[in-house]
């Protein structure tokens, strides 16, 4: 349940912030919605299967996650590095806010 939970949080945190600066019509709300959900899962069911919550493990699986979520971004939209420093933001936002409610 707590992986749902995991997903819920980010999907509020990553969503509203990729808004913020300019994805926020239908079509981009959906993309970063489905993408956040896809990705925190992988990731959150990757990490309780490896049963490693070592530091350096969730953050290469967390640089994968950017590297994953900017790949399917680019593909939606207009690839760019404005758009890789937001899915980098929005990442760290999200992981760090994570730190505070899940530890």
């Amino acid at each position: 349940m707590r992986i749902f939970a995991a997903c819920f949080c980010t999907v509020l945190i990553e969503v509203p912030f990729l808004a913020l600066f300019g994805f926020r019509d239908r079509y981009a709300l959906t993309v970063t919605a489905c993408t956040n959900v896809v990705t925190n899962l992988v990731l959150n069911l990757t990490l309780f299967f490896l049963g490693s919550w070592v530091l350096e493990t969730v953050l290469l699986l967390e640089a994968a996650v950017v590297a994953a979520e900017f790949f399917i971004y680019s593909l939606a939209f207009a690839p760019s590095v404005r758009l890789f420093f937001l899915t980098l933001a929005a990442n760290v936002l999200s992981f760090t806010l994570g730190l505070f409610l899940f530890r």
